[in-house]
Parts: C-alpha cells; structure tokens; sequence
C-alpha cells in the first residue's frame, strides 16, 4: 500500500494588498495621490469622498462615492485605504475616518514618500504619513494616525501620539514628547526636552521653549512660555 503523503495547504488570499483607496478628496489628498503614485508599491483604485460627486476627477482619479460604497470596495477585494483627511483645527475629523475605514476591515498603511528618510530605528504605527522632504530620526515613536507633512523635522528620540498633525516646516529637537490630538503649525520650532500636551494647538512660527499643558493654545509667532518684556532702558 502506497503511503499517502500530506499535502501542504497554500494560504488563500481574498484581496490584492496593492490595490488602495485615498479617503477624502480635499486639497491633503492630492500631496496624498501623488505620494502614493510615486511611492510606486499601490494602485489607486478611487477616492472615496463624503461630499463629493461620483465621477469628480481629482488629479487622475475619480471619486467612486461615499463611505456607503466601502462594502462593495471590500468585496472586490480592496482592503487597502490611505486617510487624507486632514482634519485642521479638528482632529477629531481625521479619527472619525480611521474608525470608519477600520469598522469596514480596512487596514492603513504607513505611507513614507521617496523623498522623505526614516531611520531604522525609527518606528511608524499604522496609518501614519510622512510627506516630502521630512526627517524621522533615530529612536523616534510616531503614533497611529499622525501625519508628518512637507520639510518636517521629528528628531532623536520623540515620542509623537495619536493623530497628531505636524504641519510644514515643523522642527523638533530631540526628545520631545507630543501626546495625542495635539497640532502644530507651519515652521514651529520645539526645543528639546519639551513635552506638548494631549489636545494642544500651536499656532505658525511659535517658538515653543517650555512644556505645553494639555490643551494647551499658543498664538502665532509667539514664544511660549510667554515671558514679561524687558524694562526700558534708561540713559
């Protein structure tokens, strides 16, 4: 009697990891679109987009509807989604959107445009974007969600929360701690050992030299903490 050998059982893939969807087709989506183009690893599929008509061309690819498509997207086998929802001014936006995508089996890929470096040592949870020309240092954290915009420095040793948005030219020295939700304009400099709280919002150009408390506001061009202007000289 012929022995019977056991056959090894391959895996069944239902999905294509290439194929993605962009979710959102406002202005971040096409730094998005081009970024993940580029990249050259994904196909676009469409644009998902809650406010926008079906069939609208957004810089070569059409929006395929609302989130009420996301089950037909699923069973054509995408399982793939980019969030470029940017959520200025209201993380809370941009969240709703990871859960969104989340609660219909979509996963969201870190995206790192060729032009950008990460080092080795850094780590990027899932859903995080790091746009052209930005800098993710040794030993860096970056928290699900976060999106590192254009000429953005993330030094040694950070550690970046939840949703965070790091807008251009943003600057942090080493070591600095930013906890969830919190965003940060154009060409903020962050000294190093600051730690920036959950929720706080620092305006364009702030200089920011101390700890900013949860829910913390700083205004534009300003330096914080605030300090009491010098006593006019006399002669």
């Amino acid at each position: 009697m012929q022995e019977q050998k056991d056959e090894i059982k391959q895996p069944i893939f239902d999905f294509d990891p290439t194929r993605v969807i962009i979710y959102g087709g406002g202005g971040l989506s096409k730094m998005i679109i081009e970024a993940v183009r580029v990249l050259g690893i994904y196909q676009i599929e469409g644009i998902v987009d809650d406010s926008m008509e079906k069939g609208t061309d957004v810089i070569g690819s059409p929006v395929l509807g609302g989130a009420e498509i996301l089950p037909q997207l699923y069973a054509r086998g995408i399982r793939m989604a980019v969030n470029s929802v940017g959520g200025i001014g209201d993380f809370q936006v941009r969240l709703n959107v990871f859960h969104t995508l989340a609660n219909a089996g979509f996963v969201c890929p870190a995206i790192v445009h060729p032009t950008a470096h990460v080092d080795p040592s850094a780590r990027l949870a899932p859903g995080v974007l790091v746009l052209a020309q930005s800098y993710v240092s040794g030993n860096a954290r970056v928290g699900m969600g976060t999106l590192i915009n254009n000429s953005v420095v993330v030094s040694h040793d950070n550690v970046i929360g939840v949703c965070v948005n790091l807008s251009p030219g943003a600057m942090l020295a080493g070591d600095v701690v930013i906890d969830d939700y919190a965003q940060l304009g154009m060409n903020v400099n962050v000294n190093i050992g600051v730690h920036i709280g959950k929720y706080a919002r620092i305006a364009n150009g702030a200089t920011i030299k101390g700890n900013v408390p949860q829910g913390g506001r700083v205004y534009a061009g300003t330096v914080w903490p605030p300090r009491d202007l010098p006593k006019p000289r006399t002669v």
